[in-house]
């Protein structure tokens, strides 16, 4: 065993081992293979099913209305989220999701009817919609944000949404939306803002005014709802209303909120930023990464990307620089670029390897003294940034028939493997009934609920059940 590894380990252990297994060496695994929370977020079940070869896809995320959810006032078609429950569960990965209030793209509302029928304000938009080559007016209504019938029926719909999911351990967060076109916190291409989107109204009829923007305390009521709602469920903020952001983040402790942005490709996006106006008006935004997860979109489809000589190259490290762990499959769809230009598709596989954490051990080794044992492991996260689920490390000691014989919650959280160098260090007490003889040690990161996937260490020699082989345990 190397030298310098026993004294590093009998440095920060409190009793020098003496007994000692050679140490393990590790061979970075750079394939792409899942781990939950990270990557690509899928924004179907389909995408799941038929995609997860091509990408990496660690996460699902949904973006559904309120209409689809309680289509009659007190009644709840929860369908929709169990069903991608089912599937998250079934490939033990996380699901997160966004309400929206008015988006018009669907043909559907996104506000119930029954909310307008009991006195809710709104405006008719008419959209023309295209479907199977055939273009048919469709004719929606906008809320009024600060309507206070509109705003209390969702306040409510919110707070019985929380007793439901809030908590639920295949839940990776929720994207705070409601507010706004699609839940993204801005008003544009909502009346009176006609002028923005194609809509069925002649140019010369249509209104010259500037895009709602209702006052900051009622923006920031919807943000409360969400937070004083959700208590286990981790959120996320879109980061166009940057007062909003302000709050939802709170101004001491821990940030309340992760952050999630898209338009990433624009050229125009990337000065508007941390640091910048009107950003630089909140100065905690550079740290949130550390304790929150951030979320990134592209701005467009990946041939859109293309036509318009947008730098791919650049957006990618940029995502990365900036702690991404998840980035959305709508609306670049990766698997189009694939068809459209392989060679910049091959740079894609940044994302499928570096968004969230990738722990990459170097060196491994087991210690004893009597009963007592000690594991050490030194690496590097190569990822964009830390694990953000609940994950717990393991000590596990195995028969020579690979039953468990011990298995040891370890004192290190894995979300404290920031990005660069890491040691690990564990000791505990074997019990008499796992000092077997050809007895094995191994390490594994064990989601705390135990419904997503274990966390896979960036090592050929990761073991088909996700687990770190350490080598055979010493004998005295």
């Amino acid at each position: 065993m190397s030298i310098r590894f026993v004294m590093t380990m009998a440095a920060i252990a409190t009793t020098s081992l003496q007994i000692a297994a050679e140490t393990v060496n590790f061979t970075e695994d750079t394939e792409v293979f899942r781990n939950p929370g990270q990557g690509w977020a899928a924004v179907s079940t389909w995408q799941v099913n038929k995609k997860e070869q091509e990408v990496n896809l660690g996460q699902i995320y949904i973006r559904t209305s309120w209409a689809d959810l309680e289509p009659e006032e007190g009644k709840y078609n929860w369908s929709e989220f169990d069903n991608v429950l089912k599937v998250a569960a079934k490939h033990g990965i996380p699901f997160s999701f966004r309400i929206m209030c008015a988006c018009i793209r669907s043909k559907q509302l996104s506000t119930p009817k029954w909310v307008f029928d009991k006195g809710a304000k709104g405006d008719k938009i008419i959209i023309p919609f295209v479907e199977k080559g055939i273009t048919n007016n469709v004719t929606q209504i906008s809320p009024h944000f600060d309507d206070p019938i509109f705003m209390a029926e969702h306040r409510r719909f919110i707070s019985d949404l929380a007793k439901r999911y809030d908590g639920n351990p295949l839940i990776s967060g929720l994207d705070i939306g409601s507010y706004g076109h699609w839940g993204e916190w801005h008003c544009f291409g909502l009346p009176p803002d006609t002028n923005r989107y194609m809509i069925a109204v002649p140019p010369e009829k249509r209104p010259n005014t500037q895009p709602i923007v209702y006052p900051y305390n009622i923006r920031k009521q919807y943000a409360e709802w969400y937070i004083d709602s959700f208590k286990k469920t981790p959120l996320v903020f879109m980061t166009d209303d940057h007062e909003t952001l302000k709050f939802a983040l709170g101004e001491d402790g821990p940030a309340r909120v992760g952050l999630r942005r898209d338009g990433v490709g624009s050229p125009w996006h990337f000065p508007h930023w941390i640091g910048k106006p009107p950003y630089d008006k909140i100065p905690r935004l550079a740290n949130v990464w550390k304790e929150r997860p951030i979320w990134f979109e592209f701005f467009g489809p990946a041939t859109e990307m293309i036509q318009k000589r947008w730098d791919l190259p650049y957006s990618i490290d940029w995502m990365l620089t900036n702690h991404v762990s998840v980035v959305n499959t709508i609306p670049f769809a990766p698997w189009d670029l694939q068809k459209a230009d392989p060679e910049k598709f091959a740079l894609l596989k940044k994302i499928d390897l570096y968004a969230g954490a990738r722990l990459v051990p170097h060196k491994g080794a087991v210690q004893r003294k009597g009963n007592q044992v000690a594991i050490g492991l030194v690496g590097t996260n190569r990822g964009a940034t830390r694990i953000y689920l609940p994950y717990v490390l393991q000590v596990v000691v195995s028969g020579p028939d690979g039953r468990e014989l011990y298995v040891h919650n370890g004192t290190t959280d894995p979300g404290s493997l920031f990005p660069g160098p890491f040691k690990i260090v564990e000791k505990f007490e074997l019990p008499a009934e796992a000092d077997v003889e050809g007895a094995k040690v191994s390490l594994r990161l064990r989601h705390l609920h135990g419904v997503l996937l274990d966390f896979r260490f960036a090592a050929r020699e990761s073991a088909k059940d996700r687990s770190l082989p350490l080598g055979v345990l010493p004998r005295e």
